[in-house]
C-alpha cells in the first residue's frame, strides 16, 4: 500500500479488529484536510513494525474510528538501527537536516552541543515537540515502519559516550582521515552491525580538542573527502552513503 495514507498512531489504538484514535488532529487532517470519509482505507503504524489496513467508519471531534482489515509487517527500514548525533544549529537547517535523516533511515537522532554551537542554537520543549511531529511526519511519508525517536539535546561529552555505547562510533571530520567509504568496506563484518552511530559538527566546526575527546573515547574520525559540505549538508552525505553500502540490492 505504498500509495496509501500513512499514519502513526498509538498501539493501544490498534484493538483486535478495531481501530480507534482519540485524536483531533487526525480527525480533522483525514476529514477535512485530505477529504476522506466513511469506507476509503488509510495505513495505521503503531511505530513498533506493525502496519493495519483500516477501513474508516467514524471521523468526529473527538478522533477516528475504523475496522482493521488486514495486519503486516510494516517495513521501510534498513538493516542497521543508525543514530545520528547532529550538532544543534539555526532552527530551518537544523529542521531540514532532521527531516531528510528521517526521510534517509536513521532510527534516533539526538541533537548536541558542541563549543562551536552558536548561541542562538538551543532547543526548549517546545521545539522538542515540533522536531519530534517533524520526524512523525517524514516518517510517514517515507513509508517507515518504525517511529524515530528525536531525544532532548545532550552535550558533546554525553553525546561522545552515548555513540560508543550504541556500537561502531563514527565522528565527521573534515581534515584528514579514512574515506568514510573506505572504512565501510574495510569493517563492515560479513552479517553487517546492528547498530551504527554517527556524530555530525556544527557550522563553525568540530573544535580539534572535541576531536581528541572523541578519539580517547573510541570514536573513529572518518572524512567525506576533500569538500568542505555545510552542517546540515555534511550527515546527509554520510547517511546516504551509509544506507547505499548496507542496505541489499
Amino acid at each position: 500500500m505504498k500509495n496509501t495514507y500513512r499514519f502513526f498512531v498509538p498501539p493501544d489504538s490498534l484493538n483486535g479488529d478495531e481501530a480507534r484514535v482519540d485524536d483531533a488532529d487526525l480527525a480533522h487532517q483525514l476529514g477535512r484536510v485530505l477529504r476522506l470519509g466513511p469506507g476509503d482505507r488509510v495505513l495505521m503504524l503503531d511505530g513498533r513494525g506493525v502496519a493495519a489496513e483500516v477501513e474508516l467508519r467514524e471521523l468526529g471531534k473527538g478522533g477516528v474510528a475504523g475496522r482493521v482489515v488486514a495486519r503486516h509487517a510494516a517495513g521501510g527500514e534498513p538493516p542497521v538501527e543508525i543514530t545520528l548525533f547532529l550538532a544543534l544549529l539555526r532552527a530551518e537547517r537544523f529542521e531540514w537536516a532532521l527531516q531528510k535523516a528521517v526521510e534517509l533511515g536513521v532510527r534516533r537522532v539526538v541533537p548536541v552541543r558542541f563549543a562551536r554551537s552558536l548561541p542562538g542554537d538551543r532547543a526548549d520543549d517546545k521545539k522538542l515537540a515540533r522536531w519530534r511531529r517533524i520526524a512523525r511526519e517524514a516518517a510517514e511519508q517515507s513509508c517507515r515502519g518504525l517511529l524515530p525517536e528525536v531525544a532532548a539535546p545532550v552535550a558533546f561529552a554525553e553525546a561522545c559516550d552515548a555513540a560508543v555505547a550504541a556500537g561502531p562510533a563514527l565522528v565527521l571530520w573534515e581534515g584528514e582521515a579514512p574515506h568514510l567509504r573506505e572504512w565501510l568496506r574495510a569493517e563492515m563484518p560479513r552479517g553487517g552491525w546492528a547498530r551504527l552511530a554517527l556524530l555530525s559538527g556544527p557550522e563553525g566546526g568540530i573544535a580539534p580538542e572535541e576531536l581528541t575527546a572523541a578519539g580517547e573515547r573510541g570514536m573513529i574520525a572518518v572524512s567525506l573527502g576533500p569538500r568542505i559540505l555545510r552542517a546540515e549538508t555534511a550527515p546527509l552525505a554520510a547517511l546516504a552513503a551509509i544506507v547505499y553500502e548496507i542496505e541489499p540490492t
